[in-house]
């Protein structure tokens, strides 16, 4: 079972009411926008919006139909990827059948199949999936006889941008008219369709969640690379992406971490068909440059070759430490392919095509653990191109994830040492997951005594008499389950009812509908939706893996009237164990504490709300201020320019993430929680100073305990002999002073007995 993030949990329900709200609305042909970044999981939220809305909808009586089939098209093979991570992700849920055309049974698509196409298949009148046949086994037939049977059409166009061209949006139109859906669902990280529904995941929020890489550096030190004698620029591109591929690959080793990132090498794509043969020499230059220049080559194994009609060590690529260093392609990837550990892009482009855009970039977002690194350069992607600086452009909903605002940090900086933290929290979220069958398991063993090793007799008679103990009645295959009033069973089955009052339940659809009913009522405080199917398969399971029933016989004897207390009272302790195990799991989460020595970075890379600024003294150069850069914070940067004769280098530290420096500290609501200091500076005498500015009174909540906290952190690093000074440090705007307390606080109000930060005095 996948657990969501909290912004996949908070799309996919934005997902699920407006499509109720254009569920209600008569017209048909409406759009719901879908956009999240690449990496941020579109694949994974759409499968839980798709299963949500199959458990609700039947649900829905203020909806006319209350059923959905659902058709997802998908460009190139795309369409086959997609089926493979949904027909895995409904294999457990078992809401949804996940379908190829070959495998549609009668004339109609059923409600909750999920048909998976390819828009190559159907968007010309002569391809077999929609012209017409002898049989009738045309797409828009079996469209058309769901639509009779007052099922919902919903497709879901995946990479919604791919069908932009007009050549392609006309014949895309033609084909969304025939097949006439309720609702197209246009799922990108770049749509072009403007709709008033639209479900936006944020670039930010997959961060915050270390899903994806922070940003894209754009030609990063191409500048300041000389190049070699004889080397043409091609050769000297593919030597500056390999140092950089070297570098990163160097950081994880020394993490300890078993990750080889990849570069990737995307050659042109010229569609000239005179062009083969320049095509090959270019590509046979490009493979003799990495055997002569660096070794690298197909039969060792460290170059890898996706061309049409060429592949050379491909298989397996994707694993993280896979020994592949260089993969050589030009389209052939474009679409779906996932490979977390690419690290690197070097794009060389026509001159035609200038724009970069996050489509471009997109194969090397993605982090390969789902986490971020204490380093800050593991954390950006790396792209090279062999165009100009002022020939680029990128596209403008894309400038925040592709950067060229990189800083570096000078040559005669010394080690610190300053030892930083980061609070590793992930939240539990309000559902059942897989470990719950484990806790339904352990209950019942304490509960009825019910075992699974072998006792030297029939296992499962032992455990079927456990339960007959219990007085709970296994025989019931000719018993009927009497329905409850407040059950709707309309629309699949037939219902007997006798004096008007008795009914019950005949066909093993009912049995199945009251099962899930049954179940979904008994989930305690977790959500319904997504804790029903796990309920569900722990009930099954255990009556094949304890008692060899199958799910027939499950349903009937938890839904005889004299079982239920007792499996309702299995179920209620059940999900408190489980509450238990996750109260434990989260306590742990919180007490995941990682510290480690933190340096100024080597390299940092700003997004677009930094501007460039003239500060000497900075240890990175050139300097990024951020457009939101308080007031104090601007004024106590001048006040250290203004006293270069005494301090050594400072540095602007971050606001959060792992690779700036924090200390921890406890919250005034009793919550550990992080420091990120905002200065770090070095007097010329080497003593450190971490100072974080404030006026006097801001932050009132907190302020005095981060102080505190610091105290504490310089007092240690002080046992230790390296000389440190800081806490919270408050200006004066009418004299230019400024001014901390060496000792502990109990506000920023009362500045009495706080001394002048005066660096020439530091000095002695």
């Amino acid at each position: 079972m996948i657990h969501l993030k909290k912004y996949q949990e908070e799309a996919v329900n934005d997902l699920t009411a407006k499509t109720y709200k254009i569920l209600r609305n008569p017209k048909a042909r409406q759009s719901l926008v879908f956009k999240a970044p690449t990496g941020a999981g579109k694949t994974v939220m759409m499968g839980a919006y798709l299963n949500k809305l199959c458990e609700e909808l039947p649900d829905k009586l203020d909806l006319e139909k209350r059923k959905a089939t659902y058709i997802w098209i998908a460009p190139n093979k795309l369409y086959i990827q997609s089926y493979k991570a949904l027909k895995g992700y409904f294999e457990e849920l078992r809401s949804l059948k996940p379908v190829f055309f070959d495998d549609l049974t009668g004339n109609t698509l059923q409600p909750n199949e999920i048909l998976f196409v390819n828009w190559e298949s159907i968007n010309k009148e002569k391809n077999l999936m929609v012209r017409e046949n002898e049989q009738g086994r045309t797409l828009y037939n079996y469209v058309n006889q769901a639509r009779l049977n007052d099922i919902e059409i919903i497709v879901i166009i995946d990479e919604e941008h791919l069908f932009a061209s007009p050549k392609t949006a006309k014949r895309a139109a033609e084909v969304l008219q025939k097949i006439y859906p309720k609702i197209e669902i246009r799922v990108s990280a770049t749509p072009v369709t403007n709709s008033d529904y639209r479900t936006i995941v944020e670039r930010q929020e997959v961060i915050a969640e270390e899903m994806i890489k922070e940003g894209i550096l754009l030609n990063p030190k191409i500048d300041k690379h000389e190049q070699k004698s004889g080397e043409s620029a091609d050769q000297t591109l593919i030597d500056i992406a390999l140092e950089k591929r070297r570098e990163l690959a160097d950081e994880y080793k020394k993490m300890g971490i078993n990750i080889n990132p990849l570069l990737l090498i995307q050659l042109p794509n010229d569609t000239n068909e005179d062009s083969t043969t320049d095509d090959k020499k270019y590509i046979d230059a490009v493979i003799f440059h990495l055997e002569n220049a660096h070794g690298i080559t197909v039969n060792n194994h460290c170059l890898a070759i996706w061309l049409s009609g060429k592949r050379e060590n491909v298989d397996g690529i994707e694993t993280l430490d896979n020994m592949v260093d260089v993969l050589l392609f030009k389209q052939a990837i474009a679409l779906g392919w996932d490979c977390p550990r690419s690290a690197v892009l070097l794009i060389f482009r026509e001159l035609k095509s200038t724009t970069f855009s996050i489509q471009t970039v997109g194969r090397i977002l993605r982090m390969p653990q789902q986490k971020h690194y204490p380093n800050a350069i593991l954390n950006q992607g790396y792209v090279f191109t062999n165009l100009s600086k002022d020939m680029i452009e990128v596209v403008k909903d894309d400038m925040s994830y592709i950067s060229m605002n990189r800083a570096v940090r000078k040559g005669d900086y010394a080690p610190i040492e300053l030892n930083s933290t980061f609070i590793n929290i992930r939240l539990v979220r309000n559902r059942l997951g897989s470990n719950f069958r484990m806790a339904f398991y352990q209950t019942a063993e304490a509960l009825w005594n019910v075992s699974r090793e072998f006792r030297g007799e029939d296992i499962f008679e032992f455990n079927r008499n456990c339960l007959r103990k219990r007085l709970i009645q296994l025989e019931v295959s000719k018993i009927e389950i009497a329905i409850p009033e407040n059950v709707n069973l309309t629309g699949e089955t037939e219902v007997v009812i006798a004096k008007e009052r008795a009914r019950f339940a005949k066909t093993q659809g009912e049995l199945n509908k009251l099962f899930h009913l049954f179940c979904k009522g008994n989930v305690g405080s977790f959500a319904p939706v997504d804790s029903t199917p796990i309920l569900e398969m722990a009930l099954k399971m255990f009556f094949e893996e304890y008692l060899n029933y199958d799910e027939i016989n499950t349903g009937k004897i938890v839904l005889y009237t004299q079982n239920q207390p007792a499996f309702i009272e299995l179920v209620a302790k059940s999900l408190e164990l489980y509450t238990q195990m996750l109260e434990e799991k989260a306590n742990k989460a919180q007490k995941d504490i990682q510290t480690y020595t933190w340096e100024v970075p080597a390299e940092r890379v700003y997004n677009e709300n930094y501007e460039e600024a003239a500060q000497a003294l900075h240890i990175l150069e050139p300097y990024y201020e951020s457009v939101k850069a308080s007031k104090p914070e601007k004024s106590f940067a001048k006040f250290l320019e203004e006293n270069s004769a005494h301090i050594e280098w400072w540095y602007k530290n971050g606001e959060s993430a792992k690779e700036h420096f924090a200390i921890p500290y406890t919250n005034y609501l009793g919550k550990e929680s992080l420091f990120y200091v905002d200065f770090v500076i070095l007097t010329k005498s080497k003593v450190t100073c971490l100072f974080d500015t404030k006026t006097a009174g801001s932050d009132a909540a907190n302020a005095h305990l981060k102080h505190n906290a610091l105290i504490d952190f310089i007092a240690k690093r002080n046992e230790k002999g390296k000389t440190s000074i800081g806490g919270i440090i408050i200006g004066n705007e009418l004299n230019g002073t400024w001014r901390y307390c060496q000792n502990k606080i109990e506000n920023t109000v009362d500045k009495t007995g706080w001394d002048f930060f005066t660096p020439s005095a530091i000095n002695f």
